[in-house]
């Protein structure tokens, strides 16, 4: 691939945002390879992704790390666990994921800390990653978010070196039938976690909620948003992963009229901006697993109902979350690191430094972005995590030197 930073970037294929009024759900389940994998494309099949994004809603390009790069990141998962949790995790003693475990483990997430290792930061700055999101969002001009890392623990015949034998582990696994919207299409409020946001905080609700999609900054059912996962390790279907309805953003606008009451309800809950999927609607039976290979990139649009499913085998399921938005999003702003934030061994690229926020893109729209006022809250929470990252490793850094 080209040099993304030396280069004319070449021209983009025009997007198109279904409106999603299908009166009727048509299903659009993603084909399989021979080897149970969803199907994938190569980061220069431009107008493949964009055709089989905007049918289905979901798309998988392959190879977008290389199994060093692959390596490296779950070389951090495992130092993250360490440092921030408890320093006696080991990855080859299944007798110490118990203890000190992240909390969200039954979603399949590490934890509410920002993974912010060399690795992980570089893979936020990726050229392959950042041509599909530029493909897929038909925009240049780019920010990335800063969130987590994802860990399913095997739940079938784990190895216990200190027993001598081999058992399972049923708690373990996490939720099974967890289906949810990361955005409540009757306001029009997308989450907006790992960026800083301009409108209202993640947990308030709106206070007139048909008419919140007026405001400029909840725009999630006017312009594209997506989501995305990196598979650090082979994800098996047995291995528990990702699952969606594909095709569903066709269908958005007729179902969220038929569940007026749950998105105001979920409006005033303490989460506005998830809503979760009832368990009698029949959208569900359109579910389909989502098994991809490592190395591969998994992007989904914000207006699919979407989850994860167990683990059931002896091998773990290691992602890492990433996704990228315009500069033009007027619902959120780059996260409000600091450069001392980002690890020594890591190394800023100029197309890095222009995702994380750190300079601004080109055009006049993004440099009178970057000089916006800041929202002082996020601020706040920034230099608290900072806080409480830094204490955490140098509690971990005094305790290994004891």
């Amino acid at each position: 691939m080209g040099n993304t930073e030396s280069s004319p970037l070449p021209k983009l294929p025009e997007i198109h945002l279904s409106i999603g009024n299908d009166e009727i759900f048509q299903p659009a389940p993603l084909p399989v390879d021979s080897d149970g994998f969803i199907i994938s494309f190569t980061v220069e099949q431009q107008e493949e992704i964009l055709e089989f994004f905007e049918k289905h809603g979901v798309v998988v390009v392959s190879n977008v790390l290389t199994d060093e790069q692959c390596q490296r990141s779950v070389d951090e998962v495992w130092l993250f666990l360490k440092e921030i949790y408890n320093r006696n995790i080991e990855r080859d003693k299944p007798e110490t994921w118990d203890s000190g475990w992240p909390t969200f483990s039954k979603l399949g997430i590490l934890g509410n800390e920002r993974w912010l290792y060399p690795q992980a930061c570089d893979n936020r700055q990726n050229p392959n990653i950042y041509e599909v999101f530029r493909t897929l969002l038909g925009e240049n001009e780019l920010i990335v978010n800063i969130t987590r890392a994802g860990l399913m623990r095997p739940t079938k015949n784990i190895f216990f070196p200190s027993l001598n034998k081999t058992e399972d582990r049923e708690e373990w696994k996490t939720v099974s039938e967890w289906l949810h919207l990361d955005m409540n299409p009757l306001t029009g409020r997308a989450t907006t976690y790992g960026f800083e946001n301009v409108g209202e905080s993640h947990f308030d609700s709106s206070t007139d909620p048909f008419e919140a999609q007026n405001k400029p900054y909840n725009n999630g059912m006017r312009i594209r948003k997506l989501q995305g996962i990196l598979a650090l390790v082979d994800c098996r279907e047995e291995d528990g992963g990702f699952h969606a309805v594909p095709g569903f953003q066709h269908f958005i606008q007729t179902w969220t009229k038929k569940n007026e009451q749950l998105c105001l309800d979920t409006n005033q809950s303490g989460d506005p901006t998830t809503v979760q999927i009832p368990k009698d609607d029949p959208i569900r039976q359109h579910i389909q697993r989502m098994p991809i290979r490592k190395g591969s990139l998994l992007i989904w649009d914000s207006r699919l109902p979407h989850g994860n499913f167990p683990n059931n085998s002896n091998r773990m399921r290691i992602v890492q979350y990433l996704h990228m938005a315009p500069v033009t999003d007027e619902a959120i702003r780059p996260f409000p690191l600091s450069k001392d934030d980002l690890p020594l061994k890591f190394h800023l690229t100029d197309l890095g430094r222009k995702l994380y926020g750190f300079k601004s893109w080109e055009s006049n729209l993004a440099k009178k972005r970057f000089q916006e006022k800041r929202n002082s809250q996020v601020l706040e929470r920034a230099d608290y995590e900072r806080q409480v990252r830094n204490v955490m490793k140098a509690d971990f850094e005094n305790n290994t030197k004891n």
